[in-house]
């Protein structure tokens, strides 16, 4: 159940809802290596700490208390 505010609606506000942020996995993924490789998209930047999978609490800790903003999980191959 959600509660909300008529009013709001009356600035012509509006409820939607989005799965995976409405992505098209099969045209935009090559698209997003793509830009990567070409050094338009900045993902290392994006990355606040490279972590072990058996360090995943400590992650859980440092992200809720904001000194990361995103981990990456690193999985040996």
């Amino acid at each position: 159940k959600i509660e909300l505010m008529g009013s709001a609606f009356l600035q012509e506000k509006k409820i939607q809802g989005s799965m995976m942020g409405s992505n098209r996995f099969r045209a935009d993924m090559p698209r997003f290596v793509d830009f990567y490789l070409a050094g338009k998209l900045h993902l290392d930047e994006m990355v606040s700490k490279r972590i072990k999978l058996e360090d995943i609490n400590q992650a859980f800790v440092d992200m809720k208390s904001g000194s990361v903003a995103r981990s990456v999980i690193m999985v040996d191959s």
